[in-house]
């Protein structure tokens, strides 16, 4: 901390800026900051004070009065400093003997800290005080201040709360204005927090900390297992083969597709990191169980089981003799080509479909069983857990 020599009545050229009221208001941020005052603070600003009933919309918002930075050259103007140049309706510079609670101090130390909303990253904090003999009565100026403190912030980001012990001076007795200016490292702006005190001469009456407040220490969030795979189908099969296909789970690495035959005891048939499996050199007429893990460092998660019977082996065609002479080709004939079906679109194997949607292939119509995305298996559309021919007039 360093305590700097008064500024006493400020230049006739800042007064005089400040007077024209070229210092314009912002209008009032977005975002939240910080306010003086909390359990670790001996006094608190006028605007976040309970005890000042009638302190207009600020009461809801005392961390948000920001102006620009720069103060005492520049900053709010004059006769405006409590409202950081007029914000909420300017009742903050509303300035009487009794107008305001006031926190009740003794010359010496005294414990200021700031509740942050938002902890941005600093630049400075400096505390100015109101001269003796200053009006009471009239709108606060620069004119009526000197600076008390200042607080270098080093450019970083402050902890949460900011704590400050500043010192009232032996000379001042009575009615005095602390202005507590909190300048923002990466931004054009400053807060400015307005604190009325009573002082009451005598020493000390609060012993500053001998060490800072201990920032609550936050514990990592615990991470969670995926949810459970769904949508588990088979998008095709034959005697010896089935092929699977599911919902990805957000938060899963991996899949772990596990297969029974009694639907009690499952053994894991393979892995996969897409939402696609086919499970090969299965008996063919017989009925198997599927599910799907899903798999993530934090966990795993099973989804619902899947029943599939494998198709019936092909039959085996007896060969026949070749003829004695070979037989006169002929030209086969052609296929004829199906018209396309008008207001129908075509389907296309790289689509996202919705259930219920018409599509149309090789002259047939086909509405969508179930919402899905195809991966460009032209065979898809013939399979049935997807695609149902329906009649379609042209």
């Amino acid at each position: 901390m360093k305590t700097l020599p008064r500024i006493g009545f400020a230049s006739l050229a800042v007064a005089a800026v400040a007077a024209t009221g070229l210092l314009a208001a912002p209008a009032p941020s977005a975002l939240a900051h910080g306010y003086v005052g909390g359990d670790t603070s001996s006094l608190i600003s006028r605007a976040a004070w309970t005890a000042n009933t009638d302190r207009g919309d600020v009461a809801y918002e005392p961390q948000s009065l920001e102006a620009p930075k720069g103060f005492p050259a520049g900053g709010p103007a004059d006769g405006r400093l409590a409202s950081a140049g007029g914000l909420f309706g300017e009742t903050l510079d509303e300035q009487s003997a009794t107008r305001w609670a006031k926190n009740v101090v003794q010359a010496g130390p005294v414990q200021v800290s700031w509740t942050l909303t938002a902890a941005h990253r600093t630049a400075q904090w400096r505390y100015f005080i109101t001269t003796q003999g200053w009006d009471v009565d009239a709108p606060l100026d620069r004119g009526d201040l000197e600076l008390l403190a200042t607080f270098d912030g080093g450019g970083g980001i402050p902890g949460v709360p900011t704590t400050h012990t500043l010192t009232i001076p032996s000379d001042r007795t009575g009615y005095h204005v602390i202005y507590a200016v909190w300048d923002i490292a990466d931004t054009a702006n400053a807060f400015y927090n307005t604190i009325d005190i009573d002082v009451r001469g005598g020493g000390p009456s609060i012993t500053p900390p001998t060490t800072p407040p201990t920032p609550p220490v936050v514990p990592p969030a615990t991470p969670s297992a995926p949810g459970a795979p769904t949508g588990l189908h088979a998008m095709g099969r034959t005697a010896s083969s089935v092929d699977l296909m599911w919902e990805g789970v957000q938060g899963a690495t991996s899949y772990r597709v596990e297969r029974s035959t009694d639907g009690v005891a499952f053994t894991s048939v393979g892995t996969a990191t897409q939402p696609r499996h086919l499970d090969t050199g299965l008996a063919a007429s017989t009925t198997y169980r599927y599910r799907i893990v899903a798999v993530s460092a934090a966990g795993e998660t099973t989804g619902s089981v899947l029943t599939v019977t494998t198709n019936a082996a092909p039959t085996t065609t007896p060969t026949t003799a070749p003829p004695t002479s070979p037989p006169t080709p002929t030209t086969p004939p052609t296929p004829p080509v199906a018209p396309p079906v008008e207001g129908v679109a075509v389907w296309s194997p790289t689509g996202v479909y919705t259930r219920g949607d018409l599509r149309q292939h090789d002259g047939v119509v086909y509405r969508a069983v179930q919402t899905h995305r195809s991966w460009g298996d032209p065979s898809w559309i013939t399979a049935l857990s997807l695609w149902q021919p329906v009649t379609h007039s042209h």
